[in-house]
């Protein structure tokens, strides 16, 4: 949460994500673009 300033709740997905091997997430919050291992498609 702190390493990407995400908020809590985008933390939660982003570990989710991570937790599942989830490397694509369709959405429009553009603080996703931070994490690294995340495509992130609008």
């Amino acid at each position: 949460m702190n390493k990407y300033r995400l908020t809590p709740s985008d933390a939660i997905i982003a570990l989710t994500c991570r937790h599942y091997g989830i490397d694509i997430i369709i959405t429009f919050d553009k603080d996703f673009r931070r994490i690294p291992r995340l495509k992130v498609i609008p």
